[in-house]
């Protein structure tokens, strides 16, 4: 090192923050091995039923992951009925796969993936509007206010300060 040269310290890279999806993660994973170990059918109806949450997963590429949490949990409560109602009336491969045959039930584990899905794309336009909304009605407000202050104290408070 040359004399008069300060060693400039080297910059430490943090570690990327860890999102819900870790959770997540695990508490799927625990609800797996559990179906996998007592309930290899309702295995099969929730691997099917969850198809839509998977497609989400994949899909979503933005930080933290709403998507896929709106879409999953939206998802897991269509399907979260028939797997109680498999595994109270004698879990079976056969009665999965006539679950996963009928088409109601299809429907109705789709159904709120689905909804999941307009919330996703359409709370976002909804905030807009209320947004401007709100922003509308505070600038008649404030509008109201100004020309009652122009009535109440004459035309110089329009004037830019130091004018």
């Amino acid at each position: 090192m040359a004399p008069g040269k300060k060693k400039t310290p080297a910059i430490e890279k943090k570690p990327a923050k860890q999102s819900g999806s870790a959770y997540m993660f695990v508490v799927l994973g625990m609800i797996l091995l559990g179906l996998m170990i007592f309930a290899a059918p309702a295995l099969l109806l929730f691997a099917v039923g969850c198809i839509p949450a998977m497609v989400a997963y994949i899909i979503d590429r933005e930080p933290g992951r709403n998507a896929t949490l709106t879409v999953g949990a939206a998802n897991v409560a269509g399907v979260a009925p028939f797997i109680f109602e498999l595994l109270l009336s004698g879990p079976t491969m056969d009665r999965a796969l006539a679950m996963l045959s009928d088409v109601f039930v299809v429907v109705v584990m789709f159904g709120p993936a689905g909804v999941g899905w307009l919330l996703v794309l359409g709370m976002p336009k909804i905030a807009a509007v209320y947004i401007d909304v709100t922003n509308e009605a505070k600038i008649k407000q404030m509008r109201r206010e100004q020309k009652r202050l122009i009535e109440e104290w004459g035309d110089e408070v329009m004037a830019p300060a130091g004018a």
